[in-house]
């Protein structure tokens, strides 16, 4: 498996549902504007998967930690107006192209209305937190969140759940395969935050994101 982003210290393994981290912006300006872009890739067997969140935001946003009630009712009532407020698009693409191998090339359409009616927040958020991940700031609410936009393209075309994208077994069976999607989003958020504790223990151990994050900030 190779990954575009990380690091060659970084384990592959953790590549996949990389964490969104949200870099800290404090201005004593009362206007601003504000664009940040996420964009996450990896690469397994010839094909690349390709996340792309962006937000644009006129006012300054929450970045700080939520320490609130471990909940998805909860966890809307604190992050979701700067989510909304913020939130322009969300993208994915799916691209397989090597020798002998035919070339496809997917790209997600769906707005982000069009995906909470597939796959309500509060439901997905719960389900998520029933299993285990922990959720502890603006960047992991919106990097969750977008996740059903690439479950909605996996959904949408059977072809790709064939290709063991995101090392999950091919299956005709689209609530096993669903299953399987969100487990992997919660084993390696634990994964993650292990990482995370083993490094912060070790003066040289090296733990990399696979995560580009670009910003502008005009402030006026």
């Amino acid at each position: 498996m190779k990954n575009i982003l990380c690091t060659r210290d970084a384990p592959s393994r953790l590549s996949l549902f990389t964490v969104f981290g949200l870099a800290i912006f404090l201005s004593s300006c009362s206007n601003y504007s504000h664009t940040q872009r996420y964009i996450f890739e990896s690469e397994i067997a010839n094909t690349q998967l390709r996340e792309h969140v962006e937000f644009n935001w006129s006012a300054p946003v929450n970045h700080q930690k939520y320490t609130g009630p471990r909940n998805a009712h909860e966890l809307m009532q604190a992050l979701n107006a700067d989510y909304n407020r913020g939130h322009s698009k969300t993208e994915v693409n799916i691209h397989r192209k090597g020798v002998g191998i035919k070339t496809i090339n997917y790209d997600s359409t769906y707005t982000e209305r069009e995906i909470d009616a597939r796959y309500g927040r509060e439901e997905w958020l719960q389900h998520l937190l029933d299993g285990g991940v922990t959720i502890e700031n603006f960047g992991d609410y919106a990097h969750y969140l977008s996740k059903r936009h690439t479950l909605a393209l996996l959904e949408d075309n059977p072809t790709l759940r064939q290709l063991g994208i995101l090392d999950i077994p091919p299956t005709t069976d689209w609530e096993t395969y669903k299953a399987a999607y969100i487990d992997k989003l919660v084993h390696h958020r634990i994964e993650i935050l292990g990482t995370k504790e083993q490094f912060h223990r070790s003066e040289n151990g090296p733990f990399s994101a696979s995560v580009n994050i670009t910003e502008t900030f005009n402030t006026r």
